[in-house]
């Protein structure tokens, strides 16, 4: 590989990286050397030439969609649990008051 040719500069490799090279060599040499926006550029045209349907868009698109969705219901889960307790705190806090203003 000449390094002026490669879209990944780096001298270091990611344990991402070692994680698709021992997935596929040619994979991560590919990607290194093109980049993976040039990548998907070309299997684009690849699959319009051939009149393929990106199946690995489809599921990239499919798991992305699950964690944005997964991710959302976290939050709203986050957010009643937050309301809950600050509801219950003020609720302790009144009865305390109330228990206290009744022994005085």
């Amino acid at each position: 590989m000449r390094k002026d040719h490669i879209e990944n500069k780096s001298n270091t490799i990611s344990a991402g990286e070692i994680n698709k090279f021992v997935y596929c060599p040619y994979q991560w040499y590919y990607q290194r050397l093109y980049g993976s926006k040039k990548l998907r550029e070309l299997a684009k045209i690849r699959n319009e030439y051939y009149g393929y349907e990106d199946s690995d868009l489809s599921h990239f698109n499919k798991g992305t969609g699950f964690h944005k969705n997964y991710h959302f219901a976290y939050k709203i889960k986050q957010f009643l649990l937050k309301i809950f307790w600050i509801t219950l705190s003020i609720l302790f806090f009144i009865h305390i008051y109330q228990v206290i203003k009744h022994v005085l």
